[in-house]
């Protein structure tokens, strides 16, 4: 069949590191029954919002989180923490016994773990996001889709004002505009590149486990990179839209298993949408063996998802747990990914046909009681380079390959056919189309 890997995503790099917020009020307030109120710019708990006009409904808050040190609101945290402090040293941080490799929560990897110890929490829980406890109601610091999102559709204009540098993110789509100040970040006691550039946190962990996902804004470049937990960053809240975007479609199957409409990442059915290695469920910005999240650095080395000890430690699962499903952990609600007997279903009771929807090339899934589902073609990523943008398409289901344990089932698309695609290899970045009961 094919043997393919690769990965997606935008190009990420900068400078240092990133962090959180605090506050002592629990109370979870619902959203307004009135859904107008939560499109047009208004507050939120006492803080305003702005509706920039993006596809998952996103609205940013105008305005840092922040907390009092000393008397004096101090716009800084680091990641998990939810009151601000004067000095930012791995030894005062929250969740590390003095050391990096010595984390206590939020830890995947045994290596950085302390005595060994992993929660397999790759995302910030409601009582250590800053925003959420902080702010209360439905505040919450962004993950690295929102991040990616606000990059996507605002165009940066930067302002040279007596305090130093301004960004301001401008919507492409609806005019409207939030703006960003250049706070710089605190390494340890020093308060670097203030005036000159902003760093914030985002609520995922980064593959390198003592690390946590940031995004930074300089006068050249605006991007995603990850630092050390430790550090202090700043927190910029926001309500999210509908997490998510798709709907079930019932395609008439003999199972009855329906398909959602888009992929994970994808604000509707024509768009790929992010990229994810086999049983992880975070992106990145370079996919290989060395960052892969079940196994030590090598495809002889797997931690996990193994049935032959010349690739590691024999575990004999050949299907996705739970907490390793993308589809469950950022969908919930149902959701999780296909196994390779449900996309053997999709081939064989429904109608393919190709489809260019805009620019975007894909495949029209229609089932027996005349619903349809579209795939795109969304290419692959290995390491920094995608491959096949537009060409090809490559899904994963939740099954291991049975040719061989560096491997995971797929769907493979192309112009000309579409098939089971083995030799997937787990760590190259490929897409995900959820499926609900």
């Amino acid at each position: 069949m094919y043997l393919f890997k690769k990965h997606f995503f935008v190009a990420l790099s900068l400078l240092l590191a990133f962090n959180v917020a605090c506050s002592d009020d629990d109370e979870v307030v619902q959203p307004p029954s009135e859904p107008a109120d939560w499109t047009v710019p208004g507050d939120h708990r006492g803080h305003t919002y702005v509706d920039l006009g993006l596809p998952s409904g996103t609205l940013w808050a105008q305005d840092d989180v922040s907390a009092p040190v000393n008397g004096v609101d101090s716009y800084f945290f680091a990641w998990g923490e939810t009151a601000s402090k004067e000095t930012f040293y791995v030894n005062n941080y929250k969740y590390a016994a003095g050391e990096d490799n010595q984390i206590i929560k939020y830890c995947n990897n045994a290596s950085y773990g302390k005595d060994g110890a992993t929660d397999g929490i790759e995302r910030l829980q409601p009582e250590d996001d800053a925003a959420t406890v902080l702010w209360g109601g439905r505040w919450e610091t962004p993950d690295t889709l929102q991040w990616l999102e606000l990059q996507k559709y605002c165009t940066v204009e930067v302002l040279k004002e007596e305090s130093g540098n301004v960004f301001v993110f401008t919507s492409t789509v609806n005019g409207k505009s939030i703006r960003f100040e250049s706070r710089g970040t605190i390494n340890k006691e020093e308060l670097q590149y203030q005036g000159v550039a902003a760093y914030y946190w985002a609520s995922n962990l980064s593959e390198d486990n003592n690390q946590a996902w940031g995004f930074s804004i300089s006068p050249k470049q605006q991007v995603l990179n990850d630092g050390k937990r430790a550090l202090g960053h700043c927190v910029r809240a926001v309500i999210s839209g509908s997490s998510v975007p798709a709907v079930a479609v019932d395609l008439g199957l003999p199972s009855g298993l329906k398909w959602a409409s888009c992929n994970i990442g994808a604000p509707s059915p024509e768009l790929p949408g992010t990229l994810y290695a086999w049983g992880e469920t975070v992106t990145k910005p370079f996919y290989d063996f060395t960052n892969y999240k079940h196994c030590k650095g090598t495809p002889k080395s797997f931690t996990k998802y193994c049935t032959n000890a010349e690739f590691g430690t024999v575990d004999g699962k050949t299907s996705l747990d739970p907490e390793d499903d993308a589809a469950q952990q950022l969908w919930g609600q149902g959701w999780r990914m296909p196994t390779v007997e449900e996309v053997e279903e999709l081939l064989n009771v429904c109608t393919w046909n190709l489809e260019l929807i805009g620019e975007q090339k894909g495949c029209r899934v229609t089932g027996p009681n005349g619903n349809s589902i579209y795939l795109p073609m969304g290419g692959t990523m290995w390491q920094h380079s995608m491959e096949f943008v537009n060409m090809r398409g490559f899904y994963w289901t939740s099954t291991l390959d049975d040719e061989g344990d560096a491997y995971g089932e797929g769907l493979f698309i192309n112009p000309k056919s579409w098939s089971l695609g083995t030799g997937f290899t787990r760590a190259s970045g490929r897409n995900i189309r959820p499926v609900h009961e």
